[in-house]
């Protein structure tokens, strides 16, 4: 424990990823398990069974709330807002044996992928300080890749976990919809009954593990892969972003993988509608009652005006960040030709996927077009959040996998399949990571 706070304290200057701490209490915690260890009172076995994660120091979200830490959610009008229990995810990890030491960064609202607020600042990559660790989940993305964690929890709604995780080069899984409990996740969750806008944006959000072992994910099952159809995908053409070639290799050499090593012959596919996809994600979002991004920002009043914060921001007046302010200035789907034909595109996508996934199979697909870009040019290349927001809407298991690096940076894919196989996600990634080799640490590490 004493080495992963100094390791947290050591690299927080440079990514700015921890917003909030407990390093006395987890100590303590920590101590506690010692005494409890040497008590004899439990066997390994009964230990094994009931509290798997004992002593296992893990790292949170700051909006999954740790009780007594900040729970912001990034915005400048929640400032001071303490988590005042444990979110479901992270007492389940409690529950365990695991110690919450640190909770880590977001963008406003958890609606943008890269890290920043005017709140706690911006989160740098660990391996560039000048570039984007993702988001929204980039303070955890940053801090489990600096070695600053064992193990760390997220949340998606549109790439949240494997966009951060792609960026900085660990792996992260986004469970089926449903699988996990969100409750606890402020601001989306913890909505008065009268507040359906808000709370039908929480079906697509789902809670998950980061980490930069393989091994440390929760592997189910064990899976044969002679009897799993593998099937592939290089880049969505038509976005706004090509993929890059080393990005689209390594989908190649994935699939080529289980090929070689169990005999299947992975199976290239030409899915015509996700050119559409960040608008369909869009689309989605109106068709459940969510509420304006504007709307949203201004946490518990009307709206704010995006334009005249635009201005102010100018002058460094504002409190919101100019990505959140150009998001809402995107124009929200109007319930028009278009919009249904999104819908319509939607559902030829699913039954597809759900074609596709009527028998064990996974999907190999890039998990973003190319490695982290610069801080704020996330925001001409809004679209691509498409790789990854589709499969939130669509409800499919995913897991991000690190898969080397390009000039220095990380790049990763990502392994889908159908609902509750989670499963079989995951074991693609332990299988993989003999592949890609996973984590690469950023810099020399001396304990």
């Amino acid at each position: 424990m004493r080495t992963y706070i100094q390791r947290s304290q050591l690299i927080h200057p440079h990514i700015n990823g921890v917003v909030d701490d407990r390093y006395v209490d987890a100590l303590q915690d920590a101590i506690a398990v010692d005494r409890f260890l040497e008590s004899g009172e439990k066997t390994e076995e009964q230990i094994a069974r009931e509290t798997p994660l004992l002593g296992v120091p893990f790292s949170c979200k700051e909006v999954l709330g740790i009780k007594g830490l900040a729970q912001t959610t990034g915005l400048v009008s929640a400032k001071g807002h303490v988590a005042e229990e444990d979110g479901d995810a992270s007492a389940l990890y409690r529950k365990a044996g695991a110690i919450p030491v640190t909770v880590t960064n977001v963008p406003e609202i958890c609606m943008w992928w890269e890290t920043a607020n005017n709140v706690f600042g911006r989160t740098k990559n660990p391996y560039d300080h000048t570039r984007s660790a993702g988001g929204s989940t980039g303070g955890e993305g940053a801090v489990l890749a600096g070695a600053g964690a064992v193990i760390g929890i997220g949340t998606d709604i549109g790439g949240s976990i494997r966009i951060p995780s792609a960026f900085c080069g660990i792996y992260g899984h986004k469970p089926s919809r449903g699988v996990v409990s969100n409750w606890g996740t402020f601001p989306y969750c913890q909505m008065t009954p009268d507040k359906k806008d808000v709370r039908a944006t929480a079906q697509f959000i789902s809670t998950g593990p980061m980490c930069r072992y393989a091994c440390d994910l929760p592997l189910l099952l064990k899976v044969d892969f002679r009897k799993v159809k593998v099937y592939y995908m290089k880049e969505i053409p038509g976005l706004l972003s090509a993929a890059r070639p080393e990005v689209k290799r390594a989908v190649e050499k994935a699939a080529k993988h289980f090929e070689e090593e169990f005999g299947v012959k992975p199976i290239p596919l030409e899915l015509k509608e996700l050119k559409y996809a960040f608008e369909m994600w869009m689309c989605k979002f109106k068709e459940v009652g969510a509420p304006p991004l504007k709307t949203a920002l201004a946490y518990g009043k009307d709206s704010i005006n995006p334009w005249w914060e635009l201005v102010k921001s100018v002058f460094r007046r504002s409190d919101h960040t100019v990505p959140l302010l150009f998001f809402s200035l995107l124009k929200n789907p109007e319930k028009d030709k278009f919009y249904y034909e999104c819908l319509e595109k939607y559902d030829v996508l699913l039954k597809t996927f759900n074609e596709i996934f009527s028998e064990d199979a996974i999907f190999l697909f890039p998990t973003h077009p190319e490695p982290a870009p610069h801080y704020l040019m996330t925001i001409p290349k809004f679209k691509n959040v498409g790789y990854t927001g589709i499969f939130n809407i669509l409800g499919f298991p995913c897991t991000a996998i690190p898969a080397g690096l390009s000039k220095g940076l990380p790049i990763g894919i990502q392994a889908i399949s159908g609902p509750f196989m989670d499963h079989l996600t995951i074991a693609a990634a332990l299988e993989l990571d003999k592949l890609f080799q996973g984590w690469i640490s950023p810099c020399p590490i001396n304990v």
